[in-house]
């Protein structure tokens, strides 16, 4: 397996979920608070790496260091106030959506990467307008030490 970059990994994801219906990719930095302004927020995503590296391995110039990451991506989701139930549901929805893009084995995404789903949470927004979907997978690769 050859070394991939965690910015090219986040890079990745990123383009990934850009090609699903209505995403957008925000222009801000991944945060936990999705800044986004309101008129562009539904599906607007952010992505973001937790880096890891493995403790059972020993690093080698030569081969790299194998890390388990973690890649969150994480968007909000509008409620519209006359159909909260179904858009509920529709946010459920777009969750399996994105799942499905960035767990389908194909190149350019999975190259020299190991791609894991983990997990998805969600939460309503204190104003009721939003539900904000956290996506986890796990991201089996190397990189370089050279």
């Amino acid at each position: 397996m050859a070394a991939v970059s965690f910015s090219t990994i986040r890079s990745r994801f990123a383009t990934k979920v850009l090609t699903l219906s209505g995403f957008t990719i925000s222009r801000n930095p991944f945060d936990d608070f999705n800044r986004n302004p309101n008129g562009v927020a539904h599906k607007r995503a952010s992505v973001g790496v937790s880096m890891v590296a493995r403790s059972d391995q020993r690093e080698s110039s030569s081969v790299g260091v194998l890390c388990e990451s973690v890649v969150v991506v994480k968007y909000p989701y509008r409620l519209r106030p006359k159909d909260q139930v179904l858009d509920f549901d529709n946010s459920m929805d777009s969750v399996e959506e994105v799942i499905r893009a960035c767990t389908v084995r194909a190149a350019p995404l999975h190259t020299d990467l190991q791609i894991f789903f983990n997990s998805a949470n969600h939460e309503i927004t204190d104003s009721g307008e939003y539900i904000i979907n956290t996506l986890n997978f796990t991201v089996l690769h190397t990189i370089a030490l050279t």
